[in-house]
């Protein structure tokens, strides 16, 4: 009777793991977006924002859902590059965006995301690269305002169609350190209405 129980409970233990596994792996990316006035923003954000981005023209707000809650995002052209900044629903800066072209990346970032891409898929077509700024508010402001880079952790983010090893066709978002070593990847799920073009 005990062996029967602790097969049981292993058995239990075996699925329960292999489901959590599988959860964690198909984590989706869904969001939705609408625009918003800039008086609808926490004062904190618009005060971080106008801080770090001395010369910023006319942001446009939006109030972005996810299956988490929500967020602000600070869109704009600024140094010939498309921002977004994002804030927590109070106003904490979350992270700087900045779109930029495959070109700009450094040679060996380049060669290592290519190598991922090499190994893992048999068809893939890039759609938007974004590097990603992070930290303390304070080192943010900072790197933006000052130029100074400490505390600051640098990721890049690349949305992408393409065809997996296992003829799955998708558009995905893969997540990479600044090496460009392969850290995360989801599907990228298009509400309807749900990205702005700005």
């Amino acid at each position: 009777m005990k062996i029967i129980n602790i097969l049981r409970f292993g058995f239990s233990f075996i699925v329960l793991f292999m489901l959590v596994s599988i959860a964690v792996l198909a984590q989706d990316k869904v969001e939705k977006e609408e625009r918003i006035r800039e008086k609808e923003v926490p004062k904190i954000a618009q005060e971080w924002l106008y801080d770090s981005f001395e010369k910023i023209k006319r942001p446009k707000w939006y109030k972005e859902f996810s299956d988490s809650g929500y967020s602000f995002e600070a869109k704009f052209q600024y140094d010939d590059h498309f921002h977004s900044v994002e804030f927590d629903s109070l106003g904490n800066i979350l992270d700087v965006e900045i779109e930029i072209d495959w070109s700009e990346l450094k040679e060996e970032v380049r060669s290592s995301i290519g190598n991922y891409f090499g190994e893992k898929f048999k068809e893939h077509k890039l759609i938007k690269i974004q590097i990603q700024y992070s930290g303390e508010e304070e080192d943010l402001k900072e790197f933006f305002d000052e130029d100074e880079n400490e505390g600051i952790l640098t990721q890049y983010e690349i949305e992408f169609s393409g065809i997996d090893l296992s003829g799955d066709s998708r558009i995905w978002e893969g997540t990479f350190d600044s090496q460009g070593n392969f850290l995360a990847q989801r599907i990228v799920r298009v509400l309807e209405m749900a990205n702005v073009i700005f």
